[in-house]
């Protein structure tokens, strides 16, 4: 009888099992661990379906926070879900090493690789369109802005910025109320902590 495999990575969990049932209350252990669980019946359909689902996959939000899991302590856990039954139970982190050779396109891959490179790309699209947002969510601010803003940082006047930008008081503050509105703070200590 064969037992059941948990290939791990980051938030994303694979399951595989032949029994449905087995593979349910482990996705809804994995579920209420705050990972997302998927669950197959062999490696061949997990390779297949992954590869069918991997846009919705990459689609999918970074969670606010990972919680790491030791594999050992995932085992455990899952373990105590599954009782006493007299199935193995392995739970593997899917890993990349540096250097790693990529299969020839024409050299087929066995499924257990295919699964685990779907679920590191996935991962990796994941984090790069949230590291992308992020950088799209902080406001724009101007070189000239950026300038006026460094010399605040440092405890300049007004009047003492103006002089070594060689600009009027009046365009300082206004650069200055212009950085007030973007980055959302109504004084100067607040603004040069807004830009540390």
């Amino acid at each position: 009888m064969p037992g059941t495999v948990v290939l791990v990575h980051h938030d994303l969990v694979v399951v595989i099992d032949p029994d449905v049932l087995i593979r349910r209350s482990v996705v809804a252990a994995l579920n209420g661990l705050g990972l997302h669980g998927l669950a197959y019946g062999g490696w061949r359909d997990a390779a297949r379906q992954l590869a069918r689902i991997a846009p919705k996959l990459r689609a999918m939000p970074l969670p606010a926070s990972i919680n790491s899991f030791d594999c050992l302590d995932l085992w455990q856990r899952l373990s105590s879900v599954l009782g006493t039954s007299h199935r193995s139970l392995s739970v593997l982190p899917v890993t990349s090493m540096p250097g790693q050779r990529q299969a020839s396109p024409g050299l087929s891959s066995h499924p257990v690789q295919l699964v685990a490179r779907q679920l590191r790309e996935a991962f990796h699209v994941r984090r790069s369109r949230q590291h992308q947002l992020a950088a799209d969510d902080k406001p724009a601010v101007s070189v000239a802005e950026d300038r006026v803003l460094s010399l605040v940082r440092e405890g300049k006047s007004n009047k003492r910025i103006a002089s070594e930008l060689c600009l009027s008081q009046r365009t300082v503050e206004s650069h200055l109320r212009r950085l007030f509105r973007k980055l959302e703070v109504k004084n100067r200590t607040e603004l040069a902590l807004a830009a540390a």
